[in-house]
């Protein structure tokens, strides 16, 4: 099996905003096994993009992978993942 790589400069935004956004992203990838998220030249991420994605990532079987993301958005990634465990798990 051939793990997908989604580089997402190609098919959204570079400035990721919105909630809805992220769920489009894990529509996509919902039959997928594993794939890799490429946020090469992403260049922000708002906390309703974030909170979505986390949500999202929780709530999948598919194994992601990220690569290429900016240390501003990996902090707030972080940040919100540490929220969502606190609040939701």
């Amino acid at each position: 099996m051939t793990r997908l790589e989604i580089i997402l400069e190609e098919s959204y935004p570079k400035k990721l905003g919105m909630g809805p956004t992220a769920k489009k992203l894990f529509q996509e990838i919902k039959n997928e096994k594993e794939v890799t998220l490429n946020f090469r030249n992403i260049t922000f991420m708002s906390r309703s993009f974030a909170q979505e994605y986390v949500f999202q990532k929780h709530n999948t079987s598919c194994e992601i992978t990220e690569i290429n993301m900016d240390s501003s958005i990996k902090q707030l990634l972080e940040i919100v993942q540490e929220d969502f465990e606190r609040t939701c798990l």
